[in-house]
């Protein structure tokens, strides 16, 4: 008995010994300091597994309590960014350990990471695309909106198009079509073509944003360097993709949400050879979802290997990859007949509903792509450098589609079906850039030479029909009666149209220089020469092209900068061209009467500011923009003749902001005002705004606040939304059908850790039903509740 007393009280004892040493309330101290001895304030200072965190203050002075005993590793960080890590150790002697540190980082480069990390999150100071060269936003004359990756990964986006509502002026009018969808841009379709300023897209399939780093909107015709192949009188998109690094990390990703989403993604990073000289980077993403409606899908893999091989101090090469494999029943089309005289003025006047899609999920949709990019950067000095590109791609898509009109008498719809036996694109951009930085006395000079070969073949076999004629309000059997089979038998008795390859050639040459008259007053001056040379279609019995023309164009671009406050401020002016080719047309005379180039020219000025060290950021600016040589009908003299001597206005006011007034929130706001309006094109249009010109007023916001410190550190919350007035999708003498305005109001809430996220998010909050269009009715997806895991190794 004693001998049990003995050992039970030993046990007891060692027990208390070891619990009293896990309590020990170990503590640490010191001071940060930068590599020029100046004291380190406002970084956080934690240990590696342990949640305790705390900010330096003013004095670089911290203190760390509640540690464990043993050999741990300290680091510091601005926001997520580590700025240095180093090992230490807790001695069980010691209660309090107390040591300086000096982090590898001197005051200047400590003060260029806390504003790239701490102000802009959701902004961007300066692109390497925008101008073809590197150049800050205030030093640039042209407007362009940013949509940053912190922006994606705040909101949840799963879909690209969901991104692009963070761009003022910018909504979607069709869906789920080549280049991202069609959207509007100061009162112009445009679709989202390049990437890394080549081109990125070819065909149809989606757009992932897996792969995404950040999303360049850039704003007004841009033909002095962009051409006209990949872009519109309203601008263009630059997607700017992630990069291999020379660190080891990694993210798995994985949302789940209603209407079926379910999506994985991955991003692996790791150098692949000990001196760091060769990269790689692996992005991708498994996405399925459904539709909020009785039938749609989308489907698909994506991947996006990248190898980066430094191979000497000044020579860089990278290899990319894109493949995607898509499985859809996503594309959404509903024509309304919006004559005068049949009563119907909006979607709200239909006697439908809207959870009907009308074409099931037997319909599918089938796209591949395969992508091949590569740049060779090279430093010949350090002022002058050259930058090669090479993209090809390769898009294939066959199946069945279809679109939807809805009839006078407002009681049933046609449904129309198209199936491709094959629709294959093929795309080749070589691109040749130096770039130079010199002086001619005191006159700072940044000069771009250009060249460019780009190439666009396609090949199709497809046939359309009209199916049947089925009820709006209560279809019956008949709604089932548009299968896979089905339609197979109704093509059978169609004729397919098959092209041989149709293949176009564009060859250009561009300069530009950027002068500093002095060190605020910036001059810009670009110009570019094309030559498209359309060769036309390939027979497929004689191997013989015909119907081709070339045609040549030039466009300049002109815009000054004063800088009212240095590096903070600016006063801007452009003069900006655009222009599209237009071919011959045979007239009914059997004359063929040969046009010239179609242009648009845009005068803008406003004001930009990035100050408060990066806290504030944005544009506030006027533009007008006149498009000449439009080709028309000569009508009513000649209605069947087309002449040259059309025009279209469009004019507005855009205004953006970023801003992170306090650590932890982080602000967008944008507001665009449009005023487009046909002139001399036809008595039927004269006076009207085109129905491809979107809303006349837009809106978006985002405001997101995270907790910086304390044991709620890393709570976050965000709330935004978009606003669109009314949308005149049909628009001219006779006809008239106008989707009406809209707010809708998103939501999120997350917790971000080091080594995981968890991030929830609820779409359209109020469950708004809206729509939106260009000659079309699209509705839009309803409130939809997503939560997504992120771990980060």
């Amino acid at each position: 008995m004693k001998k049990l007393v003995r050992t039970s009280c030993m046990m007891l004892l060692l027990l208390l010994v070891a619990f009293s040493l896990y309590a020990q309330d170990f503590q640490m101290e010191g001071h940060v300091y930068t590599l020029d001895s100046l004291p380190v304030t406002n970084i956080f200072v934690s240990l590696i597994g342990s949640s305790n965190k705390v900010l330096t203050n003013k004095d670089g002075a911290f203190k760390l309590s509640k540690l464990n005993a043993g050999n741990l590793m300290i680091t510091f960080s601005i926001q997520d960014k580590i700025i240095a890590q180093e090992p230490l150790t807790i001695s069980n002697d010691t209660q309090l350990t107390s040591k300086d540190f000096y982090i590898q980082i001197n005051k200047t480069q400590l003060e260029e990471v806390r504003v790239t990390s701490l102000h802009n999150r959701y902004s961007s100071s300066n692109s390497d695309f925008v101008a073809k060269m590197p150049l800050k936003d205030l030093e640039n004359p042209q407007v362009y909106t940013t949509i940053t990756n912190a922006v994606l990964k705040d909101q949840l986006i799963v879909s690209y198009a969901d991104a692009l509502k963070n761009v003022p002026g910018v909504i979607m009018q069709l869906e789920n079509n080549s280049g991202g969808g069609t959207v509007t841009s100061r009162g112009f379709s445009t679709q989202s073509f390049l990437r890394n300023g080549v081109v990125g897209v070819a065909g149809s399939g989606s757009i992932d944003p897996s792969n995404i780093e950040n999303i360049e909107a850039i704003k007004g015709p841009s033909g002095a360097l962009y051409g006209s192949s990949l872009i519109s009188y309203g601008g263009l998109f630059n997607i700017v993709t992630k990069k291999p690094l020379d660190t080891t990390k990694g993210e798995i990703s994985y949302t789940n949400g209603n209407y079926g989403l379910n999506r994985l993604t991955i991003d692996i990073n790791t150098p692949l050879n000990k001196s760091k000289s060769l990269l790689f980077r692996l992005n991708g993403a498994i996405h399925k979802e459904g539709s909020w409606q009785d039938a749609g899908f989308n489907n698909y893999t994506f991947l996006a290997p990248s190898l980066l091989y430094k191979m000497d101090p000044a020579t860089t090469l990278q290899i990319d990859g894109e493949f995607l494999n898509e499985r859809a029943n996503n594309f959404y089309r509903l024509f309304v007949d919006g004559s005068l005289a049949t009563g119907v003025r909006s979607p709200e006047d239909l006697n439908i509903n809207w959870k009907r899609r009308f074409i099931g999920d037997g319909i599918v949709d089938k796209s591949n792509q395969q992508k091949l990019f590569a740049v060779l950067n090279h430093q010949f000095s350090p002022n002058w450098t050259s930058r090669t590109n090479f993209s090809y791609i390769s898009g294939q898509e066959s199946g069945g589609s279809g679109w939807l009109s809805a009839l006078a008498g407002n009681d049933s719809l046609y449904r129309t079906m198209m199936w491709y036996d094959y629709y294959n694109n093929y795309a080749t951009d070589i691109q040749e850039n130096i770039n130079g930085d010199f002086h001619i006395g005191k006159m700072r000079n940044r000069i771009l030479l250009g060249l460019e070969y780009y190439s666009l073949t396609t090949k199709a076999s497809y046939g359309s029909s009209l199916f049947d004629k089925v009820s709006m309000s209560n279809p019956g059997v008949e709604y089932t009666a548009l299968t896979n089979e089905s339609l197979q038998k109704a093509m059978s008795g169609t004729s397919f149209i098959q092209t041989g390859a149709v293949l176009t050639n564009t060859y250009s040459a561009y300069v530009q220089d950027v002068l500093n008259i002095t060190d605020r007053l910036i001059a810009m001056a670009s110009v570019r020469w094309d030559y498209y040379d359309y060769k036309g279609q390939k027979s497929v019995i004689t191997a013989q092209y015909s119907g081709g023309y070339h045609q040549g164009a030039l466009s300049p671009k002109f815009g000054l900068v004063y800088q009212l406050v240095k590096d903070q401020l600016s006063l801007f002016g452009n003069y900006m061209n655009g222009f599209s080719n237009v071919a011959p047309v045979q007239q009914p005379d059997g004359s063929t009467s040969v046009f010239k180039p179609e242009h648009a020219n845009q005068w803008e000025t406003g004001i930009k500011a990035n100050t408060l060290n990066g806290k504030l950021s944005g544009s506030v600016s006027y533009y007008d923009i006149q498009v000449n040589n439009v080709v028309r009908s000569d009508a009513p003299a000649r209605p069947q003749y087309q002449v040259q001597n059309g025009t279209q206005f469009s004019k507005g006011i855009e205004a953006q902001l970023t801003a992170n007034p306090i650590a932890g929130l982080n602000i967008i706001l944008g507001y665009a005002y449009n005023d487009s309006k046909y002139k001399n094109i036809d008595s039927t249009l004269n006076g009207y705004r085109p129905s491809s010109a979107g809303p006349a007023n837009m809106a978006n916001a985002w405001i997101s606040y995270r907790l910086q410190q304390g044991k709620l550190s890393g709570i976050g919350f965000g709330f935004g939304g978009n606003y669109a007035s009314q949308n005149k999708v049909i628009n001219d003498l006779y006809d008239n059908y106008a989707l009406p305005s809209f707010v809708v109001l998103n939501a999120a809430l997350s917790y971000d850790k080091p080594k995981y996220s968890l991030t929830f998010k609820l779409d359209n909050l109020t469950n708004k039903m809206y729509w939106v269009g260009w000659a079309t009715t699209i509705p839009q997806m309803q409130r939809r509740f997503s939560a997504n895991l992120s771990i980060r190794f």
